[in-house]
């Protein structure tokens, strides 16, 4: 889940953001969040266009950017490990000797 504060109303951003299309998604739901200095939650879902590439916290969640959501731990583990010299491109070699399986593979 991302939160983001919103610095202006949903008319007054000229580029596309995630959080425009969060608060687009908002209006076109019929909830009120046009306020500066209110903050907006939602999931990324990139593969997806305009303000269907998120999903407000309010909705059911049915998929997710689990790339998008990755590299934002790996950015986050860098800065955390970064005092040992360790980088992204580490942190990804490392993650890469390991073979993801879901949770339905264990029966």
């Amino acid at each position: 889940m991302i939160t983001n504060r919103v610095a202006k109303k949903k008319e007054d951003y000229i580029q596309s953001t995630r959080s425009v299309a969060a608060l687009e998604r908002a209006a076109e739901l019929g909830l009120a969040r046009a306020a500066p200095g209110q903050s907006v939650s939602y999931v990324v879902d990139d593969a997806k266009q305009l303000r269907e590439r998120v999903l407000l916290a309010s909705e059911e969640l049915d998929e997710y950017d689990i790339g998008y959501y990755r590299e934002l731990l790996i950015r986050a583990a860098a800065s955390v490990v970064s005092p040992l010299r360790w980088r992204e491109s580490d942190i990804e070699r490392e993650l890469g000797q390991y073979t993801e399986l879901s949770l339905a593979s264990f029966g």
